[in-house]
């Protein structure tokens, strides 16, 4: 019986431990897929209904509707995504009958500009209701938290003008008040508790009241104190209005799931009170991410919210339509080397390819389409070489070693055009030599190929024939390696085109030319700056070749960075560490942090390069040095100085704009000062030039006058943001002597302990930040949605939370257990 009690004991030790180390299959879930729902032309007016004793969402008719879509991201700041093609593109291909609107009203919105953000509502409303889409008008409360603040005193205006506008139109949803929080910068914030509650509910009642008396019968969404995590304060206290919907939002890397209504720190248990104590609930904003925006994503957490939102019939909004580099993010972002942000207009064919979506937003697309989530190969690539889109040769004419000389290379609708080729005639395999040979001699550009595997092209003719290319990329890595073969296209490979002409695919592998090889899994040098084409044809004096391209599958190489060290500060690198510097999660620019000596001192040094082509948020492509430390305050200083030097590759226009961020938690994540600090790259020879060749800037940033700091407040962590202004800048930059400057010495190292008001300040379980936004004209601040006391840190400070894939301690203990279970049953073997 022993024997038999230890080897249950062991199996079931065994299996307890099995969850923590899968995923669960969407088939595990009675409510994930479910299909696309009705859209305005057949729902009609939403209206609040009650179902089984619940209270839930109606359409005209008193049955159950739920709406399934996206949230834009602040329209300040990426107003790009109101566009028909984007619109319709959301409506058509994503199967979503729901669009938000986040019109933030400070930080440089709505309360900054009012006409023309308001227009943006406007136009986006007019496109929702163009592609049969409900809307959701959201009054973006963010920073400060409190909506009685003065920044949102035009809320009253605001509703009455757009209803007056839209009178009881059944498209629109009022969303009255975003996330009322603690959030403090920028004016007041409110408290986590029912008077927190009382505060939202007394703005919101006489906007409701305004809006019923004007013959609005919409819905409307109110938040709830703590970032809308609360719905349960407002089922304990309703507002007196029947069409009033209360909102839920959580983030599935911080926002754990909940069996059950019992516990206040957890954001599904709260809504699972508020469902049963007589509310209706909306989550009008959720990601996939970490609150912080950052990190993820986190799906299999997702899905347990999906399946309960739509179990309960509880309508949603993803978080967000951009390409902001941040997780949450629908579309794929900027950043330096690895990939280019999409473009928040998916263009006439209003599709946006899955490659353009982030893995957030495929998954989010997938599930409001109620489809199967299948996520695509993100290792596979696609890039353009030569397009010949510019009406130039792009570089390519008649080699010097041709055989055959007499032929013309020119640019014709976008296309090379090679004209004279019925001497160029040879089609087999092996004698490509006989036919003109082309190259790119005067590209004048190159194109990194690490890990390419193919090239293809567009062969175009008049008529279907037989054409044969051979062909070598050249590059620092690879002369001259002849092709093993050519490649043929047939008669039968060609597709007739809308203008007549026939076009065919032709692809060139790595065993067909072995330098394509060598430049995609060289060590040192993987760029391609010249391409060699032995082109030969059968009865076809024309041929065009156009989109020049190669495929393969994306190599990470590993960046390595000098030792972290520990956070010191001031900062002076001398101990060849980067004393805690690092780059922020959210930087474009995550290259190599070296310590290398500049102007005779160690330094904080990284490569990077602007792009030609730029991001409409000019923050996106941005290197964000970001530093943590524990206790870290201003104290009575007045600035931050540091020196900066400048290695340029190249650097002639343009310049370069740096930021100065602090992020604590009394101020809403986010204390940024005004004052920036400027680098002129036209008078670059105004700077000193160090002794080493250096161009030397002494930076010092006010941050006296950032509203709300004060000398004690615990900054949590300083970031640096090196912004692109129009410039065409590459090369190298190097910081050194971070430093406090002020009356106060500015030796940080030991900084004052906190006064326990501030500990318990820093330790509230469910004090949440937002995600942190940029506004191209004027910076601001940014959401950086995050809980306190969650976990363990990441390498740079990041709260971890206790997600299904962070289990580490957990599993440590399941295999002591499992030891302890072997050992007593091999013991009372023994004994027996």
């Amino acid at each position: 019986m022993r024997h038999i009690f230890s080897f249950i004991a062991i199996l079931a030790l065994v299996v307890s431990l099995l969850p923590l180390s899968t995923q669960a299959a969407e088939s595990d879930y009675a409510n994930l897929l479910v299909d696309p729902g009705k859209k305005p032309s057949e729902g009609g007016a939403l209206q609040i209904i009650e179902v089984d004793g619940q209270k839930t969402l109606g359409d005209q008719n008193g049955e159950p509707i739920q709406l399934r879509g996206m949230s834009t991201h602040g329209l300040q700041w990426f107003p790009e995504i109101i566009n028909d093609n984007a619109f319709k593109a959301l409506s058509n291909d994503w199967d979503s009958n729901l669009i938000r609107l986040a019109m933030y009203v400070g930080e440089n919105g709505y309360a900054t500009n009012p006409e023309e953000i308001k227009q943006r509502v406007i136009d986006g409303i007019e496109l929702a209701k163009a592609n049969d889409m409900y809307v959701i008008v959201d009054w973006h409360v963010h920073a400060p938290g409190d909506p009685n603040a003065d920044v949102y005193s035009g809320a009253m205006d605001f509703f009455e003008e757009i209803s007056s506008l839209y009178p009881n139109d059944p498209s629109i949803i009022y969303e009255l008040a975003n996330e009322p929080s603690g959030n403090n910068n920028g004016g007041p914030g409110l408290t986590n508790d029912e008077a927190g509650w009382e505060a939202v509910k007394s703005y919101a009642e006489p906007i409701i009241e305004m809006l019923r008396e004007n013959g609005n019968e919409n819905l409307v969404i109110v938040g709830s104190p703590n970032w809308s995590q609360r719905p349960d304060l407002a089922a304990d206290n309703p507002i007196d209005d029947d069409n009033t919907i209360y909102t839920v939002h959580f983030y599935s890397g911080t926002h754990m799931p909940a069996e059950d209504s019992s516990d206040r720190s957890n954001v599904m248990s709260n809504a699972r009170y508020a469902l049963e104590n007589g509310v209706a609930l909306f989550a009008s904003e959720w990601g996939t991410s970490e609150a912080s925006g950052n990190n993820g994503p986190y799906l299999d957490e997702a899905d347990v919210w999906l399946n309960f939102l739509n179990e309960h019939n509880i309508s949603w909004a993803n978080w967000s339509l951009t390409n902001k580099n941040e997780t949450s993010a629908a579309f794929t972002p900027f950043e330096l080397g690895k990939s280019e942000a999409t473009n928040l207009d998916p263009g006439s064919d209003q599709v946006w390819s899955a490659q353009e979506l982030s893995v957030s937003g495929e998954y989010v697309r997938a599930r409001i389409k109620g489809t199967s989530y299948e996520p695509i190969d993100r290792s596979a690539y696609t890039k353009t070489i030569w397009d010949f889109n510019d009406e130039t040769v792009q570089g390519f004419g008649v080699n010097a070693d041709s055989p055959l000389q007499d032929i013309t290379v020119t640019n014709v609708d976008g296309a090379l055009e090679i004209s004279g080729l019925d001497a160029s005639n040879d089609v087999s395999e092996e004698n490509y030599w006989a036919n003109v040979r082309l190259s790119a001699d005067s590209w004048g550009s190159s194109e990194d190929l690490l890990g390419a595997t193919e090239l293809t092209l567009d062969v175009l003719v008049d008529q279907p024939t037989t054409v044969s290319i051979a062909a070598i990329p050249q590059g620092p890595a690879a002369g001259w390696a002849n092709p093993t073969r050519a490649i043929q296209v047939t008669a039968d490979d060609f597709v007739e085109q809308e203008d007549g002409t026939f076009k065919a695919e032709l692809s060139i592998s790595q065993e067909d030319s072995p330098s394509l090889e060598t430049i995609a899994t060289s060590s040192e040098d993987n760029t391609i700056s010249n391409l060699i084409l032995f082109v030969g044809t059968e009865n076809a004096d024309v041929v065009s070749l156009d989109n020049i391209r190669a495929t393969g599958k994306r190599v990470e190489v590993p960046v390595i960075h000098a030792e972290k060290g520990e956070a010191t500060f001031p900062s002076d690198f001398e101990d060849e560490t980067r004393q805690g510097w690092a780059w922020s999660a959210d930087s474009g620019v995550k290259t190599a942090l070296s310590i290398e000596e500049a102007n005779g001192s160690n330094a904080l040094a990284w490569e990077f390069a602007y792009p030609e082509v730029k991001p409409t948020d000019d923050w996106a492509s941005a290197p964000r040095l970001d530093f943590w430390m524990d206790n870290f305050v201003r104290g009575t200083n007045d600035s931050v100085a540091f020196d900066l030097y400048v290695e340029p590759v190249r650097a002639s226009e343009g310049s370069i704009s740096i930021h100065l961020v602090f992020q604590p938690e009394d101020l809403g994540y986010w204390a940024q000062a005004p004052a920036t600090y400027e680098i002129d790259l036209e008078a670059l020879g105004e700077a000193t030039v160090t002794e080493d060749g250096l161009y030397h800037y002494p930076v010092e940033m006010d941050f006296r006058n950032i509203e709300n700091l004060k000398d004690d407040t615990i900054l949590r962590n300083m970031i640096l943001i090196f912004t692109d202004v129009n410039s065409d800048f590459a090369g190298k930059m190097y910081v050194d002597n971070v430093r406090f400057v002020g009356d106060e010495a500015a030796d940080q190292e030991t900084a004052p302990e906190q006064t326990e008001e501030q500990a318990s300040d820093t330790t509230e379980p469910n004090e949440e930040t937002d995600r942190v936004e940029e506004d191209n004209a004027a910076p601001e601040p940014e959401v950086e949605k995050g809980e306190s006391g969650l976990g363990d840190k990441t390498e740079d400070g990041e709260k971890l939370p206790d997600t299904a894939t962070n289990y580490p301690n957990v599993m440590l203990f399941g295999l002591l257990l499992v030891i302890a279970g072997i050992f007593l049953f091999l013991k009372t073997r023994k004994l027996s």
